[in-house]
């Protein structure tokens, strides 16, 4: 998906480029079309997320008419600096406030910010708006086709070749563990068992964002004469496939007995193996069943969660006018701290405390991604010096690599904003040898002014409405809490009968969504960069969390199957109303990622035999058990709560 999103960026810039060589032969472009072009390309292969093709149609149409407005507007202010400027910040704080409305609204915004940006650097006069409306339009026409024909989503397609994926990862794990309990987990073989169970587990959740819902098509239909009667629908069997990787990692672990050869392990490890087998062989007969017209309404990666960057209480009461506001200011102060430095450049400081903001929830993120970005910079400026020094206005050679270099930029962008930036300020590096305008001088200027960009949007981060990181943290962290008592509450209300099959399996993916909004928030806290890290409680809370949402699963599905007599009723009816008060207790406890082991004093909770955790998974009680013990240890470790939970025995 990294590589189809890179591709689609290159591709459609380089036909756009090469759509407008063709029109300037009959009609002749400004340059600011060129400019205004490409930059609508990439935000038209970035920012337009719709599924459906009208919907797509829809976006590029309201992001063009913005773009070109936007364009016009600064024309026709070009000849005012200062109401150029005050007309630059207004745009500003409408395109963030708007993102409050959904991702179609954010592509106005991004569209509309980016187009004045490049209208202000070109200043185009009013008789070439003509030539920058075909651009545009264009530039939209070429992204629309690239998205939908060369380079579209088949949702059967890729989900074959995500199952592909996770078999490669799920053979690397059982060889991880194997070495693990045949040579002893030593030096980082641990953690890397680790690391390719949670590989295993981000293919199975991309995976499953590819299937079907049930409902949606009739593969899911019970007169289906050839569909096992026992045979789950797809989102249930990838639950079973997950549940069972997990498993066979816990079984694998050596309980520290003398032994090195236990026979328990053993055999407990063989089970785990075997109950993988079987549920990665039904994960096949499940999609082998479902047809192409099954993925019709699927195949689309998720819309981007814009109510992330918008988390957390505001002095306004309105997340989203906070956020605008925030950013306004920070672009107001980059840009006296960029005229200062030119008169001519300062643009860059702008964009930089425009994007430092970007998918950010806190202070610390934000100061993580603007010293991403700086530092990207800074490195590229380093780089890109000798590599334009070196190739010049060499045609043949720039061009092809500036597509390499905006490739691999957005390749890594979602693995790293400081690696895209580095790569981006190369491809920028050749652009300016291309046009004839560079110079060791111009590349300082950019870090100057990036780096002027990033340090006010971090000063107004810290100043203007500052979200603390670990405020944030603990928000998350009782949202999270909240998802797991509303499954509860509708485990409770599925001994009645008055829950549907699939309900509880929904309840417990939205904890699994919940447990990735916290990592999000938390992740600041364990950053190499912080003044003071915290790594290690960090990740014992986050264990401790995730632990929490694997039970859950796990009890979801226990509790979907659940078809006990009176008195195992009774007891669970019970077991979860109990549980449910410690959850609602532990939802109210703060500083739970900022207080380390020490802090949960002398007291030690009582461990489960590790054989319960193999004799006992198909009992929803134990689950129930488990859950308890977690949370307790997980409230234990923050600064208070409203009440003491008492530990599970």
């Amino acid at each position: 998906m990294r590589l189809r999103m890179a591709l689609r960026v290159t591709v459609t810039l380089v036909a756009v480029v090469t759509g407008l060589a063709g029109i300037h032969l009959v009609y002749a472009l400004p340059p600011a079309a060129y400019g205004v072009a490409m930059i609508t390309a990439m935000q038209g292969a970035l920012q337009v997320r719709e599924a459906s093709m009208r919907g797509q149609t829809v976006t590029r149409t309201l992001s063009g008419f913005a773009g070109w407005y936007a364009v016009a507007l600064a024309s026709a202010v070009s000849a005012h600096p200062w109401a150029g400027h005050v007309l630059l910040l207004l745009l500003i704080f409408a395109a963030v406030y708007i993102r409050r409305f959904g991702p179609r609204w954010n592509a106005v915004g991004m569209f509309a910010f980016m187009s004045y940006f490049i209208g202000s650097y070109l200043h185009p006069a009013p008789a070439d708006l003509l030539g920058i409306a075909i651009a545009i339009a264009l530039s939209g026409v070429i992204a629309h086709v690239t998205r939908n024909t060369l380079l579209a989503e088949d949702g059967q397609r890729d989900l074959a070749r995500t199952l592909l994926a996770v078999d490669r990862r799920i053979a690397e794990l059982l060889t991880l563990t194997r070495l693990g309990m045949e040579a002893g987990w030593v030096g980082t073989l641990r953690r890397r068992a680790v690391q390719a169970e949670n590989g295993v587990k981000d293919a199975i959740l991309v995976a499953e964002g590819l299937v079907p819902a049930p409902g949606e098509s009739s593969v899911y239909a019970s007169d289906d004469p050839d569909r096992p009667a026992d045979l789950p629908d797809a989102s249930t069997a990838l639950l079973d496939l997950h549940l069972a990787t997990e498993s066979v990692l816990l079984a694998s672990f050596d309980p520290g007995t003398p032994e090195k050869d236990n026979r328990a392990l053993q055999q407990s490890y063989r089970q785990a193996e075997q109950r993988l087998q079987r549920a990665r062989q039904v994960v096949t007969q499940v999609v082998d069943r479902l047809p192409p017209e099954a993925f019709t309404s699927s195949g689309a990666p998720p819309p981007a969660r814009f109510a992330a960057s918008l988390a957390g209480s505001s002095t306004f009461g309105d997340p989203a006018l906070r956020l605008a506001i925030q950013v306004t200011l920070a672009a107001a102060v980059a840009m006296a701290g960029g005229l200062y430095l030119s008169p001519t450049r300062w643009f860059w400081a702008i964009l930089t405390a425009f994007l430092v903001f970007t998918n950010t929830q806190s202070r610390g993120d934000t100061a993580l991604r603007a010293i991403n970005r700086a530092l990207g910079t800074l490195l590229g400026v380093i780089a890109g010096i000798g590599v334009a020094t070196l190739i010049g206005n060499e045609l043949a050679v720039a061009l092809p690599l500036v597509a390499v270099f905006v490739f691999t930029g957005f390749y890594l962008l979602q693995l790293s904003y400081g690696a895209m930036t580095f790569f981006i300020t190369l491809a920028i590096s050749l652009v300016y040898g291309l046009i004839g305008q560079f110079t060791p001088d111009l590349l300082l200027l950019r870090l100057e002014e990036t780096l002027v960009g990033a340090a006010a949007g971090v000063f107004i981060a810290f100043l203007i409405f500052p979200q603390s990181t670990t405020r944030l943290a603990d928000e998350a962290a009782s949202r999270f809490f909240a998802a797991v008592d509303e499954l509860l509450a509708a485990a409770e209300d599925s001994l009645d009968g008055h829950v549907r099959r699939g309900e509880l399996l929904r309840l417990s993916r939205q904890i699994d969504r919940r447990y990735g909004d916290l990592a999000a928030a938390a992740r600041p806290l364990g950053s190499n960069w912080q003044v003071v890290r915290k790594p290690g409680p960090v990740r014992q809370t986050l264990t401790r969390f995730l632990a929490c949402a694997h039970w859950s699963r796990i009890f979801a599905r226990r509790m979907s199957e659940h078809r006990g007599d009176e008195a195992s009723t009774a007891a669970l009816r019970a077991a979860i109303a109990e549980l449910r008060r410690q959850v609602d207790d532990a939802g109210k406890a703060t500083g739970l990622f900022v207080e380390g082991p020490a802090r949960r004093g002398k007291e030690r909770l009582p461990e489960a035999r590790r054989a319960d955790f193999h004799e006992r998974t198909d009992d929803p009680l134990f689950c129930l058990e488990l859950l308890s013990h977690i949370v307790a240890r997980t409230v234990r470790s923050g600064r208070q709560a409203s009440q003491p939970a008492p530990p599970a025995s």
